[in-house]
């Protein structure tokens, strides 16, 4: 890791150990109730397979049941140690020398070796695999030959022993380490993927503090503490993620002392936070809230005044404040605060109707006129569709009309994979804490059809991403990436909503839970009190 790393995370630090430290605090005196199962609150995941980690509630469950070679702290998200005992890079930072720990066990028994990282990142590289994320291994020498079927082994990729793995990059990256805590990047036993072939999302086995148990579609996943775990055991015998289709149901069985956490519905917040007041956990995280424009189709493509004309018809201050109860903030750019490099009031898209219809007229739709039949596509169940109803009502003020139509999460991702739904509801939250993670993944024209779901294709805008991540002078790096989200932003392929809060309650026995600023759990530190 670089001197010059280290300072940006500091930073970070900074910034984000006041939003985890409520949710951390355990009174010492408290007694300890020994195992026990957790209830957990989720949504049905798309897939429980690394190689395809693409979704929140599927990261989630991963994260417990796979480990990489790096993590991050939960309470600051400085980068730490997992399996790998150290890194250290080349001069220019394009080879990365990896040292494992020893005797770390797949939940099969073996013992993960640097072998097995070969193996994993190249099957998450192949062109077979087809994964949604494998984008995030791209500066790795040979992945576009293992993409283009060209070859099966990522050629960056070595195991110089056991117990040292070299990664050679096709450019400088001093952020490289960083973006290893990403679930695609952790290793998966190849005898587990060839014994259960396309089942394996249905049967995953990786080295994290759980093991899997049981998958029951729309109803519940269950783990089970790995006692050969190599780091602190999970003091919890079992993690249970109990399906729910909507927030509102989980809550009922929160209530009814069913569920240990839960997500707190749209409408509750206040009310839950006067009930449970610590113990409700609204705190700043690191995500957008957007609706996307599908920038190869009509009415979008091509039409920038009208992209505009949205983001200036929408008062994200009256969504935010009462939609959600001052649960998110109104989004002011694309990176969020609390990433290294954040700018301040980035957009320039302030609630503006006459602006509104002024670019709606130069678009050649005055008053709306002429504007095709529009449907905005949301996932059901987080209450998007009372964000829609509002922004439907506001955007109907200027002119712009649309229906709204909720689809379940997995055919939903299909379908705007698809381009069957060309203007959509979505969210991005940090997969670690950087800008290249809001800007590489969404707007990096090669990721189109992937996390780049609006289709952007700005060839200036690829040019710097490019330049960023080789530029290894923190102060130049974080110019480059605020330059990107004024192009970007200037485009408008999406219309920035919210920032997004996390919004979390858990049970009055439940000690030793953190919300991350990245909305997850690490389990593994849970405990109950008797």
């Amino acid at each position: 890791m670089s001197k010059k790393f280290k300072l940006s995370l500091v930073v970070f630090i900074i910034l984000v150990v006041s939003v985890v430290m409520v949710a951390g605090c355990v009174p010492k005196e408290k007694a300890e109730e020994e195992g026990k199962t957790f209830n957990a609150f989720l949504m049905e995941p798309v897939t429980l397979d690394a190689a395809h980690s693409q979704e929140s509630e599927g990261i989630q469950v991963a994260k417990q049941i796979y480990d990489g070679l790096v993590d991050y702290n939960p309470e600051t998200l400085e980068l730490t140690a997992a399996m790998a005992e150290s890194w250290e890079p080349n001069e220019d930072a394009s080879v990365w020398t990896f040292n494992l720990k020893k005797g770390i066990k797949f939940h099969n028994g073996r013992e993960c070796q640097a072998e097995d990282f070969v193996y994993s990142w190249s099957r998450v590289a192949s062109k077979d695999t087809a994964s949604e994320v494998a984008y995030h291994l791209s500066p790795i020498k040979g992945f576009n030959d293992c993409q283009e079927g060209k070859a099966g082994t990522l050629a960056g990729v070595k195991a110089i022993d056991d117990y040292t793995l070299e990664v050679s990059l096709d450019y400088s990256y001093g952020e490289f380490p960083v973006t290893l805590g990403h679930p695609v990047f952790f290793p998966v036993p190849k005898e587990e993927v060839e014994k259960w072939g396309d089942k394996f999302s249905e049967y995953p086995v990786g080295t994290g503090p759980f093991k899997f148990a049981e998958w029951t579609h729309d109803q519940h996943i269950t783990l089970e503490r790995f006692d050969d775990y190599y780091g602190d055991a999970a003091r919890l015998d079992k993690v249970v993620f109990n399906i729910f289709a909507d927030e509102e149901t989980g809550y009922l069985e929160f209530e009814a002392g069913n569920l240990d956490d839960c997500q707190i519905p749209m409408g509750k917040i206040k009310e839950v936070q006067d009930k449970c007041g610590e113990r409700a956990l609204i705190n700043p995280m690191l995500g957008i809230y957007y609706y996307g424009l599908n920038m190869q189709t009509e009415p979008w493509k091509d039409n920038v005044e009208l992209r505009k004309a949205l983001n200036y018809a929408i008062h994200r201050a009256i969504i935010t404040d009462v939609v959600w109860e001052g649960s998110r903030v109104p989004a002011t750019g694309i990176i969020p605060a609390g990433i290294p490099g954040f700018k301040e009031n980035a957009m320039p898209y302030m609630f503006d109707q006459l602006k509104a219809k002024d670019l709606l007229e130069k678009a050649g739709y005055p008053d709306g006129k002429g504007l095709p039949k529009l449907t905005l596509g949301y996932n059901t169940g987080s209450s998007h569709d009372k964000v829609a109803q509002a922004v439907q009502a506001q955007m109907k003020e200027v002119g712009i009309t649309f229906d709204i139509t909720g689809y379940e999460w997995g055919a939903y991702l299909d379908k705007i994979q698809a381009e069957e739904i060309t203007f959509f509801r979505l969210g991005w939250s940090a997969d670690y804490p950087t800008m290249d993670n809001f800007l590489y993944p969404l707007f990096y024209s090669e990721n189109a059809g992937a996390d780049n779901m609006v289709y952007y294709n700005n060839s200036d805008v690829d040019k710097k991403l490019l330049e960023a991540r080789r530029e290894t002078d923190e102060a130049k790096r974080r110019k480059l990436y605020q330059e990107i989200e004024q192009i970007v932003l200037e485009d408008a392929p999406i219309v920035p909503i919210a920032f997004y809060k996390t919004t979390r309650v858990i049970g009055e026995d439940v000690n030793g839970y953190i919300r991350t600023a990245m909305d997850d759990t690490p389990y593994e530190r849970v405990w109950f009190s008797k």
